[in-house]
């Protein structure tokens, strides 16, 4: 009876051991599959992140990653945006179904609730601040979503963010494709530029939304606007000194730089220089250099525009007619919305896009 029962001991022994390694076996199974159906990538913070392959819903809480998740075709996967976005309203021309995405984002708060309501994101797109803050991380990360930070401030870094959301959303050939678009534009640009000799390059000051506001270190419009062969003025030789990424100039300094030429983000900067009658002895005022940048899907000017490569050519063309005569911007226009949009422009829109119209105008007064 003895040798029976230590008989059924070590069988019963051998039977648990046999079941605690089939569960182990499941479980890596069940990592494996897991692993499968994810992605490590390398956010623009860089950090490594798991992220579900071409995820079925994402949330876009920094404006530009909605544009980019449109533009390679995934409008539709979209379940959050920012406030910001709500004024994009050639973006929301073309991309209507945004309308009525639900903003859990907007003067810098999120509402979690409202972030994670069904359906909920399998992935969160955001800028670099929500990372920062530890508890709304501890929030989020309740929820066991991914975080992705999308940021850049050189043209190599928007590329890579394109790349990025482009292979998380399993579309890396369109990604590929706008990026190729964008190096053949530098390309034709810096090749026709590098033959201006420096002394007849000219002065040009960008004004981002108020005249004394304009470019820092270290931003993409700092990146790309010398790359058209100006010799930009006013730009911060530091990090900021206010804060938030901005740059401010005193009037004084402003007309210490006289630039030849003055591009401007923004109508209401432009009917402030006309109003004040002292700022009409700078040169670009006297010459009728004042230009009003182009207005589309975002003001191609802005430090994260998705449409880069047609400020650059816009630039280029406006600062060197000479140099440009086969550029057609209108038809580089059209193209690049065809192309990367999917929306025909017309004529008429075209030429409004690029006269900084604000969308009524655009649009007749549709909207």
């Amino acid at each position: 009876m003895q040798v029976k029962r230590i008989i059924a001991t070590v069988l019963m022994v051998i039977m648990l051991l046999s079941l605690t390694g089939c569960g182990n076996n499941g479980q890596h199974q069940e990592a494996a599959l897991t692993n499968e159906n994810h992605i490590k990538i390398i956010d623009c913070a860089g950090r490594e992140v798991s992220v579900p392959k071409a995820p079925d819903r994402v949330a876009c809480l920094f404006a530009v990653s909605s544009h980019i998740v449109s533009m390679l075709g995934d409008s539709t996967k979209i379940v959050a945006v920012s406030e910001g976005n709500k004024r994009d309203h050639l973006f929301l021309e073309i991309y209507p179904e945004i309308n009525d995405i639900r903003t859990p984002k907007g003067s810098g708060h999120i509402n979690i609730e409202e972030l994670f309501k069904d359906p909920p994101p399998d992935v969160v797109f955001c800028y670099k601040d929500i990372v920062q803050d530890k508890k709304m991380m501890d929030k989020i990360e309740r929820f066991g979503v991914p975080v992705v930070v999308i940021e850049f401030k050189t043209i190599e870094e928007q590329q890579y963010a394109v790349e990025l959301i482009g292979k998380i959303m399993g579309k890396e050939e369109k990604a590929q494709a706008y990026n190729k678009y964008y190096n053949s534009v530098l390309k034709r640009v810096t090749e026709k530029v590098s033959h201006i000799p420096d002394s007849e390059k000219r002065r040009v000051y960008h004004a981002i939304n108020e005249l004394l506001r304009t470019d820092t270190k270290g931003s993409l419009p700092a990146d790309w606007i010398p790359k058209t062969g100006v010799k930009p003025v006013g730009v911060a030789k530091g990090e900021s000194t206010t804060g938030a990424d901005k740059n401010f100039i005193s009037l004084e300094q402003l007309f210490t730089y006289d630039p030849e030429y003055i591009i401007i983000n923004g109508k209401d900067v432009i009917d402030y220089i006309e109003a004040k009658e002292r700022l009409h002895v700078l040169s670009a005022y006297k010459n009728g250099n004042i230009f009003l940048m182009p207005l589309g899907v975002s003001r191609w000017g802005h430090p994260y525009s998705i449409e880069t490569p047609l400020a650059i050519l816009w630039t280029a063309k406006t600062i060197y007619p000479e140099h440009f005569e086969d550029i057609n911007i209108q038809d580089e226009t059209k193209d690049f919305y065809e192309n990367f949009f999917n929306y025909a422009l017309s004529d008429d829109m075209t030429q409004k896009i690029i006269e900084g119209r604000a969308f009524k105008e655009i649009m007749g007064g549709r909207k």
